[in-house]
This record gives C-alpha cells, sequence and structure tokens, in this order.
C-alpha cells in the first residue's frame, strides 16, 4: 500500500533551504532512489513543507536513513514529520506538465 511522509523542515537561512532543496530537485532519485513522488512547498523564508510518496511502509523507512545521511551538513533547525498510508491521491493528468516543470 502506497505510504507517505509530510515533512516540516525549518532551516537557519533562506540560503540553506535553497540550498538544499535545489539538491533533492537535481538528484532526487540518487537521494531516495524508492521515490515515487515529491512535493516541496516554501512555507516561510527559512521553512518547507514536503510530501513524500513510497510503494509502502518499509520503502518510506529506508528513506529516513538517505534524508538523514543527505541532511548531515546542513544548517536545519528542526525537522517535523507526520506519515501513514495513501488513502487518495489525485492529480489532474493535463497539469502534470505544469507541476513537473514547476521547481
Amino acid at each position: 500500500m502506497p505510504y507517505a511522509r509530510v515533512i516540516m523542515a525549518e532551516f537557519k537561512s533562506r540560503e540553506e533551504m535553497h540550498k538544499v532543496i535545489t539538491n533533492l530537485r537535481d538528484n532526487m532519485k540518487s537521494v531516495f532512489p524508492e521515490i515515487r513522488s515529491f512535493v516541496s512547498m516554501e512555507t516561510s523564508e527559512t521553512s518547507q513543507i514536503t510530501i513524500s510518496v513510497y510503494d509502502n511502509k518499509e520503502a518510506a523507512e529506508r528513506a529516513v536513513a538517505q534524508r538523514d545521511a543527505d541532511l548531515k551538513h546542513t544548517a536545519l533547525v528542526d525537522i517535523f514529520a507526520h506519515e501513514g498510508n495513501v488513502n487518495c491521491f489525485y492529480v489532474e493528468e493535463e497539469q502534470l506538465a505544469n507541476l513537473l516543470n514547476g521547481g
């Protein structure tokens, strides 16, 4: 069953936040090889909310170690996560290209 994780992350600076999200955008599948979908939203000058979807809970758990390794050398102030089984997912097919080019 698909499994999602929603993360709220606070960084020490806007530059650090952009550095992290740019790295993810450029290297998503090497950082998270089992990720199926990802959305990041800037919520303030120094914070992001991300939504990641995996095939199952086990894949999502493996991603935590990958995330921690990737964020080890960043100026992360706080990180908080919610996670659980996906029970509804919708994207308009006509909008996929816009969403994929949005980053």
